[in-house]
């Protein structure tokens, strides 16, 4: 749903959000009519994730006209410069992936599992052996974003296998969606399938966004 100015509704609240004390970073989930589903907010370690929470629904109200429920709006802080960070820990692991051919075409599926639930990414494009570990990848970001339930936060960038010494290693590379567009990066050494390598360099790419964004879950 587009606003003033050309900007859609989602676009205008990322940056209300951002001007808000406290926020490090926001992104936006829509629905499918482009209205607002989710709010994600990495909020500084010294201001209270329900206070900055409180700020993003009554500033979307008073400058939108958009209604939100508190439950719509997920704030994780960060932990103070002074605290040693805990290492985080991965919560999705990957259980499987299967590869379809039609004709010209190749659909990845990709199965990621968190305290028994499945999680399944899907990507397809053209059946070209260079492009099907791209496909792999994406599909991995796909599972990894149907886990956060946050479509279009995870955005692929590219994929190689390097040889390391005397061992290959899946690269992956990965734009965080939002103001800052950070760029992450995973890898994982290559044992007896490139493609599971690949699986597991997303994941080892996406592991910090993950602990930020289920903080409060």
């Amino acid at each position: 749903m587009a606003r003033d100015g050309g900007q859609s509704t989602v676009e205008q609240a990322e940056e209300i959000i951002r001007r808000l004390r406290g926020v490090v970073a926001a992104r936006v989930v829509p629905t499918a009519d482009g209205d607002i589903d989710v709010v994600h907010v990495l909020g500084q370690a010294d201001r209270s994730p329900k206070l900055i929470a409180v700020d993003v629904v009554s500033a979307l109200a008073a400058e939108l006209g958009v209604t939100l429920d508190a439950r719509q709006v997920r704030v994780a802080a960060m932990r103070p410069e002074d605290q040693t960070p805990a290492v985080p820990q991965a919560r999705l692991k990957f259980v499987g992936l299967s590869l379809s051919v039609v004709r010209d075409s190749a659909e990845v599926k990709v199965h990621l599992e968190d305290r028994g639930m499945l999680y399944e990414g899907i990507a397809a494009g053209p059946n070209v052996p260079r492009h099907r570990l791209a496909l792999v990848a994406q599909a991995a970001l796909r599972a990894v974003e149907v886990f956060l339930r946050a479509q279009g936060l995870l955005v692929f960038e590219g994929v190689g296998l390097p040889r390391v010494g005397e061992h290959e290693v899946a690269v992956v590379t990965v734009t965080l969606a939002g103001a800052d567009q950070e760029t992450l990066s995973g890898s994982s050494i290559v044992r007896d399938d490139p493609r599971e390598a690949v699986v597991r360099a997303v994941l080892a790419a996406v592991n910090r966004p993950i602990s930020w964004l289920t903080a409060n879950r």
